[in-house]
């Protein structure tokens, strides 16, 4: 009897656990922080006018309650995923604000991050026409930034900096983080240049090649 109690409680003990480890981790988790840097509050920057918005044959709809679709003009389903909380503000391409962070938007089928980071210049002056086509949705939880980008039916998070009521400034050289309300003694404004985004934006390039399919009769198909 004593055996079987010892059995019944181990087992209690270990489920937890091991619902933990099957757990599936959701594309969010584990996002390794980003190298935000508090950032002088400056005057509007002079210099190049703001990007404007892209069109092509992609539809993104984003709903009320995070849900994310992508059909290209075929009727195809491209994506469709869940973000991880209410959309609360969005912009497109390259800074362009979004009267709602939920609607139904066109998007082009071919952008310069479709063609992979070798398409993009990496020290040019003002890199918001390389962000052509993307879509960044803040979540009510203003902790993460997720970043769409329908060409390629991708998907990137990117951890924000802390504050509340936060919303971003897309500028020539560097993407900024304004907070409303900032934490106890800690910075309002922070600042990363875009080419320390580059590895995280190298998340919404094409799809590796996964090369020619085999067939019952050549089963290992050469190029």
């Amino acid at each position: 009897m004593r055996l079987g109690t010892l059995l019944l409680t181990a087992a209690a003990l270990a489920a937890p656990g091991l619902a933990a480890q099957a757990h599936p981790q959701l594309p969010w988790e584990g996002v390794l922080p980003l190298p935000w840097q508090p950032a002088p509050r400056a005057a509007a920057e002079p210099g190049a006018p703001g990007p404007t918005a892209s069109e092509g044959s992609l539809s993104l709809q984003i709903t009320p309650d995070g849900t994310v679709r992508v059909v290209d003009g075929r009727g195809l389903v491209r994506l469709q995923e869940g973000l991880p909380g209410r959309p609360l503000r969005a912009w497109r391409d390259g800074g362009v604000p979004l009267a709602s962070a939920t609607g139904t938007w066109r998007f082009p089928a071919e952008t310069p991050l479709g063609q992979g980071l070798g398409a993009l210049r990496w020290c040019s002056e003002d890199f918001r026409p390389f962000l052509q086509g993307l879509c960044w949705v803040m979540e009510d939880g203003e902790g993460l930034l997720a970043v769409i980008h329908p060409a390629t039916g991708r998907t990137i998070y990117l951890p924000l900096p802390p504050g509340r009521d936060l919303t971003l400034r897309f500028l020539p050289d560097r993407l900024e983080v304004v907070a409303g309300r900032a934490e106890p003694g800690g910075a309002s404004r922070w600042a990363l240049p875009w080419i320390g985004l580059l590895p995280r934006l190298a998340g919404l390039g094409p799809r590796a090649d996964p090369g020619p399919k085999g067939t019952a009769l050549a089963p290992f198909p050469h190029d």
